[in-house]
């Protein structure tokens, strides 16, 4: 039997310098997820990659920490540069990331069976969600920087082609994040 991981990031209301999120799903007999703060929020560090892979590493954390060392394992995510890092096809050159990037190698070696396998976003819904259950929760229950993040949300205009789309915009959406939903929208 294989144990499905899925692990997600992001960093809003924008990237990088927003509130980096991070989250991670285990799937076996019942599921497991976690949440929470990748990087301290408006920093130079907090990035969208950060928060990837903060995803992963508190993924593998928890596998540890829980005797999976010797179970089968598939981490999926939606991430190419972090998936395709892990895997050894793409180099690693971000500053910011060179320290997490050998943590999660280093937590990788203690694995005997693991891979990781790229994902579409569409098939990461559930850790993606987690993710911004994190960043929903930050600004809820920190007046200050829901005031930082304020001048960074979507527009009145945005919001009202969403909604004429049929679109519920989710509390707090970046101009960033609803410009990507028109813009995919438009294309379809």
């Amino acid at each position: 039997m294989t144990i499905k991981v899925y692990f997600d990031g992001l960093c809003q209301p924008f990237n990088p310098g927003g509130i980096a999120c991070y989250a991670f799903i285990i799937k076996e007999n019942e599921q497991i997820g976690q949440y929470g703060l990748a990087e301290e929020p408006f920093s130079i560090n907090a990035s969208n990659n950060v928060a990837e892979y903060t995803g992963v590493l508190k993924a593998l954390e928890w596998l540890i920490k829980n005797n999976y060392e010797n179970k089968n394992i598939l981490v999926r995510g939606d991430s190419k540069l972090v998936i395709f890092q892990l895997k050894g096809r793409y180099k690693v050159k971000a500053e910011r990331i060179i320290n997490l990037y050998k943590q999660s190698i280093d937590l990788i070696c203690k694995f005997n069976n693991i891979g990781f396998e790229w994902i579409p976003r569409e098939k990461n819904k559930e850790a993606d969600a987690l993710s911004y259950k994190a960043y929903l929760e930050i600004l809820d229950n920190n007046p200050t920087f829901r005031k930082m993040a304020s001048k960074d949300m979507a527009t009145e205009k945005q919001l009202e082609i969403l909604n004429k789309l049929g679109i519920q915009p989710q509390k707090y959406l970046s101009k960033m994040e609803a410009h990507r939903m028109i813009s995919k929208l438009a294309i379809s």
